[in-house]
């Protein structure tokens, strides 16, 4: 089977006050150790497994891959094409942020071979940017998105935010329509996720800024979907809409639950038979590997009930649904049955749908997905 590859590369200047990712300040030398040591972990990894198949995709995310030199970029692609076999075709993706890409950059991005470009637009309302502690303007994406047509990188991906402070629905339609006139070939949508250890959690609690109210999201998400669908955006995942050939390759493989090999700090890995997971710190991450030891920190085979979890959350974010005739046919009929129950009373309930064979959301229980695919696990 083709597998996935995961670059985490968790540099970033911008600070954004929502973010829960792994990331760091780009200072001093710790950029040239950081991917020497990513290397190094690669040629570790792929010296002692036998990666069974070949890339077909490869993201480098973060962060804010896009503020490292192209030079370290391409050494860490370099170093893959060295050690595993690539697709003809291979997809591969990486995250920027508008402001970002220089002429000089793209150019060697597209020589290295890089054909996607996954932009943080987030939001076009200068004053929701600020709110959320964004460094790019509105004007900044359209100038990004023009910078990577101009070098023929013809797939790219904005990321957008659904439910921001201050975010009003005339805000919001504002907001989709200028994605759409910039006529990138993918967009994202988000809503807002906070935990309480975002700063942007403690401006709301302190009454600084609000958020809109929960009944409104819902309604801008179920007017983002027709909307997107009505400008030739075709909805294929819960957060994704793609124009005909467009879906992202690399993330349908998280939720077909396909083998995704992750490196560097904080990355996760499913090779097929097991999960595991990188030290989530810098400093530990680079002290295994320059070390010559293994930085994952946790690791755990994959059981039938669990890998029927999985297929259950995971391939229900997705538009085409699940075939419940193949999930009799792999797993328990006593675990299928107690599933059926819980399915069909949410069916009654306009959460999902059957049509034949195929189980999917509908519109309603995307928004509700979360409560769904509690009952899963």
């Amino acid at each position: 089977m083709n597998f996935g590859i995961y670059i985490h590369i968790p540099f970033c200047d911008t600070g954004c006050n929502y973010c829960h990712f792994i990331t760091t300040r780009l200072e001093g030398g710790v950029a040239d150790r950081y991917c020497r040591g990513l290397v190094r972990e690669l040629r570790a990894y792929f010296a002692t497994a036998a990666a069974g198949g070949v890339a077909d995709s490869v993201y480098f995310g973060g962060g804010t891959p896009s503020i490292v030199s192209a030079e370290l970029i391409g050494g860490i692609l370099e170093a893959c094409r060295e050690l595993i076999p690539f697709t003809p075709d291979c997809e591969i993706t990486l995250e920027a942020n508008p402001g970002t890409v220089t002429d000089a950059k793209v150019e060697a991005y597209v020589e290295m071979g890089i054909n996607r470009v996954s932009l943080g637009a987030q939001s076009f309302d200068p004053q929701e940017l600020d709110l959320i502690g964004r460094s790019h303007t509105a004007m900044e994406i359209g100038q990004s998105l023009e910078l990577l047509r101009r070098h023929a990188i013809r797939n790219v991906n904005l990321d957008l935010m659904l439910g921001l402070p201050s975010q009003t629905a005339l805000h919001w339609h504002s907001t989709l329509q200028r994605a759409v006139q910039l006529d990138p070939d993918h967009i994202s949508v988000y809503m807002l996720d906070l935990d309480g250890d975002a700063p942007l959690s403690r401006l709301i609690e302190r009454g600084v800024c609000k958020v809109p109210e929960d009944d409104d999201v819902s309604e801008w998400y179920l007017a983002t979907i027709d909307f997107l669908g009505a400008a030739g955006f075709e909805q294929y995942e819960i957060s994704n809409f793609a124009r005909p050939g467009f879906q992202c390759r690399h993330n349908l493989k998280y939720w077909m639950r396909n083998p995704v090999l992750g490196f560097g700090v904080g990355s996760h890995s499913h090779d097929g038979a097991s999960r595991y997971a990188n030290d989530a710190s810098v400093t530990d991450y680079l002290e295994a590997v320059e070390e010559g030891r293994s930085p994952v920190r946790w690791k755990g085979s994959m059981e039938k009930a669990q890998e029927l979890e999985e297929t259950l959350f995971l391939g229900l974010r997705l538009n085409r649904g699940l075939d419940w005739l193949k999930l009799q046919q792999r797993y328990s009929s006593e675990r299928l049955a107690v599933t059926e129950v819980f399915l069909a009373d949410m069916a009654r309930n306009g959460i999902v749908e059957w049509q034949d064979n195929i189980i999917r959301l509908t519109p309603r229980g995307m928004l509700l997905s979360n409560e769904v695919f509690r009952e899963f696990v």
